[in-house]
């Protein structure tokens, strides 16, 4: 597709020119205006010809004729290395995971495994799994250190055990968890930071176009993910009767008609709902009628009461589905890490 190059001086800095003749094939791509395809071929031919440009304006030229430019961006991330001794190894750091009626000590790795056995899909590209082995890596550093103990049913990263999953799975245990295995090894002893503290793993399945803020939380900002508006999980429905609502909330049936939202996140989800002389917060109401979503459009009539809800989670830093999407794409886990938590750090124990 490119047969030459050249880096030339224009208004005080480099440009890349690249010059292109193409196959009917190529035309094709280049004429649906793929960016990811042209992006894609512009590094490769960066990177087999030992180009020393990392950064700046691209021009393709055909026949003389500059025909499309581009900006290449260094999407390098960096990682602070940390001097300590092995001890933050995932087989060396101890977990203890506490339930209701015992507590049970195990290698970081073990708890690892059991953690993202029962909050992803095994079948994620294998860089989306490395991103959330570090989340909850991060988040078990953070609690052993804080409490000195998991728990099992802690609503930022539910537990079962890996024997759970050999009995649910058997036979195919070991294949179906040997990407996860593969991601907690790749970034063993890797971890965020905000601020020089540990983070906690905020991840949801998909959100309504943007992720959420939440007070006193500084490094969850919003940042758009609008790969999750074309998700399974983005647009639900859910209907009942007045009564039921009623019955839910805890409220008498006749107010639910002046059901009102007073307040909205900076993300469009509700933040406060007014019934009758009642306030929930959005996490209530949200709680109080099994519903996917904060972010909702409610419709009543005589007899029902029609939640369309957008998206399913908090909304709160990574988003599998959005995740997944840059993945696919050529993003690793690196990159999908500081594009959900701008303004936080990866580092590594050494």
């Amino acid at each position: 597709m490119f047969y030459r190059y050249e880096i030339k001086r224009q208004n005080n800095k480099d440009v890349l020119f690249l010059y292109l003749s193409m196959s009917e094939e190529e035309a094709v791509d280049f004429g649906s205006k793929n960016k990811v395809t042209i992006e894609e071929k512009v590094k490769n031919f960066i990177k087999q010809n030992n180009i020393k440009y990392d950064s700046g304006p691209i021009y393709l030229v055909m026949n003389g004729i500059i025909v499309k430019s581009m900006e290449l961006k260094d999407n390098h991330v960096n990682i602070e290395i940390i001097d300590e001794e092995g001890f933050y190894r995932n087989d060396r750091f101890m977990v203890k995971v506490k339930n209701d009626t015992e507590t049970t000590s195990m290698l970081l790795r073990d708890y690892l495994m059991g953690v993202l056995l029962t909050n992803v899909s095994y079948d994620y590209n294998i860089e989306l799994l490395k991103a959330v082995a570090v989340l909850y890596r991060t988040y078990a550093y953070k609690q052993m250190g804080k409490i000195g103990y998991i728990k099992a049913d802690d609503p930022l990263a539910p537990y079962k055990t890996i024997s759970y999953y050999k009995l649910l799975w058997f036979h195919e245990f070991d294949l179906i968890s040997k990407n996860i295995v593969n991601a907690i090894d790749a970034t063993d002893s890797m971890f965020m930071t905000y601020n020089n503290l540990f983070i906690k793993p905020y991840i949801h399945n998909a959100n309504n176009g943007s992720t959420d803020t939440l007070e006193h939380v500084d490094y969850l900002v919003k940042v758009p993910s609008l790969w999750d508006l074309t998700s399974n999980m983005y647009l639900n429905v859910n209907k009942y009767t007045i009564e039921k609502v009623a019955e839910m909330l805890d409220v008498n049936k006749k107010y639910i008609d002046n059901l009102r939202i007073s307040e909205l996140t900076e993300g469009g989800c509700i933040k406060k709902i007014e019934v009758g002389n009642r306030i929930f917060s959005g996490d209530e109401f949200r709680e109080k009628l099994h519903l996917p979503s904060k972010d909702m459009t409610i419709l009543i009539d005589d007899k029902y009461v029609t939640i369309v809800t957008r998206g399913w989670g908090h909304h709160l830093g990574l988003s599998l589905s959005g995740a997944h999407e840059l993945t696919k794409i050529g993003c690793n886990y690196l990159q999908v890490l500081n594009y959900y938590f701008p303004t936080c750090k990866i580092k590594k124990y050494r």
